[in-house]
């Protein structure tokens, strides 16, 4: 029996190594990651995060996810045949080519369930060969399990987002809604998962326990299978803190993630509730999705220029800003005892004294805290802070709108038209270029031959 147990583990690795979709999603994730450190460069002229880091933790993670729900899966049990493995795989590439946020296992099966609702539709329909096959495997496909693996990413995805998405997340400038450039978050965490699973197979592995779906199923032996998903949120604030957004979010996605535990456990006891349950579970996950734009819509920009002090948008790790426990959301407001507003302010304060640094920092109440410390060579010209970007700043245009395509081209920035402004001054030019020119008279001379023939001039009237 052991020897038959590490047949099927190795023939689940060798299943895993030979589809392309893992390998896919880790290209995937490395393009992202690239993506965010020349955008990084573009927008701040250096690269704020060192990505290896994230990318490995991303890794391991999604490993170790897909090792927690394949065995809570071994006890629930499914039906799932290769061919509808990759019609998963295929539907998450293809939504990713729409918007990355798309490719997530419960958007997929959301598009699986709409084939299958047709495929049943159209029962004289019989095509032959591979295609005959892959329909045959979709409309015998296993919903109530699919739902199960979907409801139990997503209840984990809501711990992990809370627990490592504000580590993902990165400072970008966009558009703000009157049209000049604000400082904003985006916090884009996807995870990889490698799912292994048992299926009924006759001549397997004969499991010392019945699993709870489909119990008759699984009495001639399992085999074991390997299924890749993706799971992930992409959010942008402009309006609040990452970690402040991060817990929203988690927060509204381990409460549906609770209804969908019930709508789960009633799909395994009645298969027809899986249909209306994917539904549902799409609806929840868009909602929370349009809730947080209408509230950054909502809401005053958190990172613009204001009037006391520079606002601080992010702080380089290891910097000297970090090491004295500035954070973003802060505000510069006085350095070596200059007031500061702007970044040439700093740069002239700062050469007040280029050995020492002292800093009055105003923390997100207002309130104002002291720090001081010795300028060392090589250190960040700014402290490693990175500030509320001015009305000249580039923005990028399609931070709110990633799919496929963005990943594989360079990122796009560009300033914004300030034509408001040249238009203003234009109407101004053409007024007084309109505005008749009044020629100054000469003074007059009060002479008696004048006053004789003029009489004393008119006192003139009050406007």
């Amino acid at each position: 029996m052991l020897g038959e147990a590490l047949r099927m583990i190795g023939g689940a690795l060798g299943a895993l190594l030979t589809q392309p979709f893992y390998y896919i999603f880790l290209i995937g994730v490395l393009l992202h990651y690239r993506r965010q450190g020349i955008l990084e460069r573009k927008l701040f002229n250096i690269r704020i995060y060192v990505y290896a880091g994230r990318v490995l933790r991303t890794v391991i993670t999604g490993i170790i996810v897909g090792l927690l729900v394949s065995i809570v899966m071994a006890f629930i049990g499914i039906h799932i045949q290769t061919e509808v493995i990759w019609c998963i795989g295929t539907i998450l590439i293809l939504l990713s080519v729409f918007r990355l946020r798309y490719a997530h296992i419960t958007m997929a099966l959301a598009v699986l369930t709409i084939i299958y609702m047709v495929l049943l539709s159209l029962p004289s329909w019989q095509p032959t060969g591979f295609i005959g096959q892959v329909i045959e495997s979709i409309r015998n496909v296993d919903l109530p399990g699919l739902l199960a693996i979907s409801v139990l990413l997503q209840l984990i995805e809501a711990v992990l987002f809370r627990m490592q998405a504000t580590r993902f997340s990165s400072p970008v400038v966009i558009e703000g809604k009157r049209g000049k450039p604000v400082g904003a978050y985006a916090i884009e965490a996807f995870w990889p998962i490698p799912l292994w699973l048992f299926i009924p197979s006759t001549g397997g592995l004969v499991l010392p326990w019945t699993p709870l779906h489909g119990a008759e199923s699984w009495i001639n032996g399992v085999s074991l299978t390997a299924l890749p998903v993706m799971i992930g949120c992409s959010i942008l604030t402009q309006t609040h803190l990452p970690q402040v957004k991060v817990n929203a979010i988690a927060k509204r996605l381990l409460q549906s993630s609770f209804i969908m535990i019930v709508l789960a456990a009633l799909a395994l006891w009645w298969a027809p509730i899986a249909i209306p349950a994917l539904v549902i579970a799409v609806i929840l996950r868009e909602w929370i999705m349009y809730v947080s734009r209408r509230e950054e819509s909502q809401q005053s920009p958190l990172f613009i220029r204001g009037l006391r002090g520079l606002k601080i948008l992010d702080v380089i790790p290891a910097s000297p800003a970090a090491e004295l426990g500035i954070t973003a959301g802060e505000s510069v407001y006085k350095v070596n005892g200059q007031l500061i507003q702007d970044p040439q302010s700093l740069h002239a304060a700062l050469r007040i004294n280029p050995a020492f640094c002292k800093l009055e920092i105003l923390n997100i109440q207002g309130e104002s805290k002291f720090l001081q410390r010795a300028i060392y060579a090589g250190d960040h010209h700014q402290l490693g802070m990175i500030f509320a970007p001015d009305d000249q700043a580039v923005i990028s245009p399609d931070i709110q709108r990633l799919s496929v395509w963005h990943l594989v081209t360079k990122p796009r920035v560009h300033k914004l038209n300030n034509g408001y402004q040249e238009a203003d001054a234009t109407l101004l030019l053409e007024s007084n270029l309109s505005t008749e020119t009044e020629i100054p008279e000469e003074p007059i001379e009060l002479t008696p031959e004048y006053i004789e023939k003029h009489g004393l001039p008119k006192r003139p009237r009050r406007k």
